[in-house]
């Protein structure tokens, strides 16, 4: 842990000491300038922004992924001998869900890699699309930043380290949206498999710089973000199942307050500490017994609350870390405009790889992330992140993608709020945009996969489906939807959007139908054979018997 490293030996402090105050005097008017980010890549929070309004007027050396449209494609070859037995077999699949759907309304699109329609329903017929929304924020992202991009936040002082390592000014805690920023207790008791950008590592760096007071105030700044904290269209409920969050642009732990606390230690029954020294004068072992008690003998208590305010929360999780490290801040902590200017930066930390960021929260459908990302995509390029920005930026990137947004709203980033529409025609566009884009292995990755991982991990796991469908669920209490992929071995693939707004049973028939959609698609593509079921096969749950599949 780095608070339990050691202090640098005097003489060497106050060398670092003394090389640190004159990098702060020669940076002095500089605080914009570039951190250390991996060759080739974008590092979020330096500098200013481009701020477009337009898709033409992105500049293409800050965008990771081309924003115009592929190349037009060649004229496409004869579809394979097998295509009219599935479109035959997916249509009848369809027509039982519609019988059967009781008025609740499904989007359904399915095509080949070139774009040939395979079965249609109310293709672009704008439908509340739960958590397949996050695959357009995560393309966005792509299209913005490139996957090795990284979000910085930074530590900028207003007066230079003095060789005693006193700060006689004030610290700058500067957020620049990173969604993954979190505190060592967050990692290791609440959720260790989330990415997570280091906060204590930005109390280390101080005190490696022998830095061990800060005579002004701790203040939060929050560069370039604005408006509500919470989105159009989130109803309460979702804060009482923590699927909703406080947003902002510096923010810690995914949002919430993580509190931990020990287990009192066993007391002697006397309530005497000093009980069984006989003299009572054993001063080596009650140190030796101090010692052994200094590490917690059992796991925590852990919790966690919401944070409405994040940028407070975290300024004051780093004043603790601080002071974890031996530093202290004799000012106030608060989170404002800035009283002086700074004279350079002190410390920066770096997130993972913005592939690594999405993967994750398209894999595991994380809501806070993928909302973090949407207004900073926002902040890129129109100079301001909100919720309203994002939705101006995500409609931009379409555009130039060539990909058609009407009807489609765009509330939040990760696709909770009610106010949310997308059509199947626009998922499925986008999915076969990014699959021809320089951004094709990365679009992938991200996607959970049929029976192996993330949020359809067991789903069709024993199928011919199973390694053969990418893509992203979306499930609320009346929605049930699937876009993404179904690829073959050599490289044919079908595009499928559906999208039920349906409850009760008619959302476990869309979520059936789906299922029966991607099998008879997986054993097209991986040259299997479709046969009529026996004459005593029972009817499924579309009203048809099932299909033989022969691999």
């Amino acid at each position: 842990m780095p608070g339990d490293r050691g202090q640098p030996a005097p003489p060497f402090r106050l060398l670092a000491a003394l090389l640190t105050a004159a990098l702060l005097v020669s940076c002095a008017g500089v605080g914009g300038g570039k951190d250390l980010a991996l060759e080739g890549s974008t590092t979020l929070g330096d500098g200013e922004p481009p701020h477009n309004t337009s898709a033409s007027q992105h500049d293409p050396s800050t965008d990771g992924g081309q924003l115009q449209p592929p190349p037009p494609e060649t004229a496409p070859p004869d579809p394979p001998a097998s295509r009219a037995r599935v479109q035959a077999e997916a249509q009848a699949l369809l027509d039982g869900l519609l019988e059967r759907r009781d008025g609740e309304q499904v989007a359904v699109l399915v095509v080949d890699e070139y774009g040939r329609e395979i079965v249609a329903h109310d293709p672009d017929v704008a439908v509340l699309p739960a958590s397949t929304l996050k695959v357009v924020t995560a393309a966005a992202a792509l299209v913005t930043f490139g996957p090795q991009a990284r979000f910085t936040t930074r530590l900028e002082a207003t007066a230079p380290i003095d060789g005693d390592g006193v700060i006689r000014g004030d610290l700058h805690l500067v957020g620049t949206g990173d969604p993954v920023l979190a505190t060592p207790e967050y990692g290791r008791w609440i959720y260790p498999a989330r990415p997570r950008t280091p906060f204590e590592d930005l109390a280390e760096q101080l005190a490696v710089a022998g830095v061990t007071r800060v005579e002004g105030d701790l203040v939060g700044l929050v560069e370039r973000f604005d408006g509500p904290r919470v989105a159009e269209g989130w109803p309460d409920r979702y804060f009482n199942s923590f699927d909703a969050r406080y947003a902002d642009g510096l923010a810690i732990d995914a949002g919430v307050r993580t509190i931990v606390s020990y287990p009192d230690e066993d007391e002697d029954d006397n309530g005497d500490d000093d009980a069984g020294d006989e003299d009572g004068d054993d001063d080596a072992a009650d140190e030796e017994d101090a010692d052994e008690e200094a590490e917690p003998s059992g796991p925590p208590d852990v919790r966690i609350e919401h944070t409405r305010e994040p940028a407070e929360h975290a300024v004051a999780e780093l004043v603790r870390l601080l002071e974890d490290h031996d530093i202290e801040v004799t000012g106030s902590s608060r989170v404002g405009d800035a009283a002086h200017g700074t004279v350079g930066r002190v410390a920066t930390v770096s997130s993972p790889p913005l592939e690594e960021i999405l993967r994750f929260a398209v894999q595991r459908s994380d809501n806070q992330i993928t909302d973090a990302v949407f207004r900073a995509v926002g902040r890129q390029r129109t100079g301001t992140g909100s919720f309203a920005s994002g939705e101006r930026a995500l409609k931009q990137v379409l555009e130039g993608l060539g990909i058609d947004h009407h009807g489609a709203v765009f509330a939040d980033g990760s696709g909770l709020s009610r106010d949310d529409r997308v059509t199947a025609r626009m998922l499925v566009d986008l999915d076969r945009t990014m699959h021809r884009s320089r951004h094709a292995p990365t679009w992938r990755s991200l996607m959970a996969v049929m029976g192996e991982s993330g949020t359809l991990s067991g789903r069709l796991s024993n199928t011919v489906a199973a390694g053969a469908f990418e893509g992203k669920t979306g499930t609320l209490r009346d929605v049930a939807a699937l876009s993404g992929a179904v690829t073959g071995t050599d490289g044919r693939r079908y595009h499928l959007a559906v999208v039920a707004n349906a409850q009760g049973q008619a959302r476990w028939l869309s979520r059936t139908f789906v299922d029966e959609v991607i099998v008879l698609l997986a054993a097209d593509v991986r040259g299997c054979e479709l046969r009529s079921a026996s004459e005593d096969a029972g009817d499924g749950p579309l009203g048809r018997p099932p299909v033989r599949i022969s691999c």
